[in-house]
């Protein structure tokens, strides 16, 4: 096994351009989409013909003490051109009682901006029309803003246990996501040199020296799981101790469930090595597989995107799912083991189910 482990090795070093590539794209496709998740809405504000200046700012304080948005003075002609290009999702032209939305496509962050806006639009003309039959408007002003600070009723969200309800991380999701995906594509052309070396006739050579058919496969399973478990933990701990993510309290948890992932993805790509007959067949179809198993596993979205039985059924067979359900469960909710168990346990069936399927396949087919 250990002359197989080290002529993988040292072909690696020899070429390690993929293994960097593949790390730097982790980092790029997180730093990318995964760091614009969280960040606010910014709303580019402009008065309407007549308006004021003063007025408009006004009106950009009161929509501003909400967290989600941004609202900030703009001038309209560029305003407009930033909602016609595509670089804002919306524009917000303003009167001294009225409102116009300004967006070119319709999408969920242009709700959400107009809900927000309504709701301190109807709020605001409420209380100019209560102050109107006031004798003491700012006082009365200052009374209703103690009121609503303090309320006699108020409605608290809560978990279906009753804990707390956390905010989903999109963006570690998505590290997650694209860490574990790009992963797979080292772990699956490492697995390939199997196949490479049976077609050019270096594995046959090799069954008749000392070393047992078993180490053969060990050395270049072992390698694969290796190299894809360094890579994955590289771009985990730069993001963790570098670039400052919070991954929750339990990394070590996380990295036993990379670690299992990797062993899974192994032998995800020794079925599939198994099934097609040529390394040319397996860089054909692999490449057009794996871009599928985040797509239908519904790492680009939120939880609860994906309805559909049928996706969601051809899902279960990918690991990344399972990978990734236990990983966002671990560091956004502070999940333990008997919560994760159930991904884990699936991980463990689709390793062993491939992995046995895949090696036999290989037997039977070329010796």
């Amino acid at each position: 096994m250990n002359p197989i482990f080290l002529a993988q090795w040292m072909k690696e070093k020899r070429s390690p351009m993929m293994v960097i590539a593949f790390c730097g794209l982790s980092i790029l496709a997180t730093l990318i989409f995964g760091l614009g998740m969280d960040q606010k809405i910014k709303i580019g504000v402009f008065p309407a013909q007549g308006v004021e200046s003063s007025m408009t700012k006004q009106w950009i304080e009161r929509l501003n003490e909400g967290d989600a948005i941004e609202f900030f003075l703009q001038d309209e002609q560029a305003a407009r051109s930033d909602v016609r290009g595509g670089r804002a999702d919306a524009a917000l032209q303003v009167s001294q009682a009225d409102y116009r939305l300004i967006a070119s496509i319709e999408n969920p962050n242009v709700q959400i901006v107009d809900r927000h806006i309504r709701a301190v639009f109807l709020e605001e003309l409420q209380l100019r029309a209560a102050e109107s039959y006031t004798a003491d408007a700012a006082g009365f002003r200052d009374e209703a803003k103690r009121y609503l600070e303090q309320p006699p009723i108020t409605i608290e969200v809560l978990a279906m246990d009753g804990s707390e309800l956390l905010h989903h991380n999109m963006g570690l999701q998505l590290l997650f996501t694209f860490t574990l995906f790009l992963a797979a594509f080292t772990v699956g052309f490492k697995v390939n040199a199997i196949t490479m070396e049976k077609a050019s006739g270096i594995w046959s050579r090799m069954v008749l020296s000392p070393i047992r058919k078993s180490e053969m496969y060990l050395g270049h399973l072992l390698y694969s799981m290796l190299i894809g478990f360094v890579q994955i933990l590289v771009v985990l701990l730069l993001f963790r101790y570098i670039i400052g993510f919070n991954m929750g309290n339990h990394f070590g948890m996380l990295i036993v469930v990379v670690a299992l992932y990797t062993l899974t993805i192994v032998a995800f790509c020794m079925l599939l090595a198994g099934i097609v007959r040529t390394p040319e067949q397996f860089n054909m179809v692999f490449p057009s597989l794996i871009p599928l198993m985040p797509l239908i596993s519904g790492g680009y979205m939120p939880p609860g995107t994906i309805t559909n039985p049928f996706l969601l059924g051809i899902s279960e067979i990918f690991p990344l799912k399972h990978a990734l359900n236990a990983l966002t469960e671990i560091a956004i909710y502070d999940k333990g083991w008997l919560d994760i168990f159930p991904p884990l346990a699936k991980l463990c069936i689709i390793a062993v189910v491939c992995m046995g399927i895949g090696i036999n396949l290989m037997e039977r087919r070329r010796g």
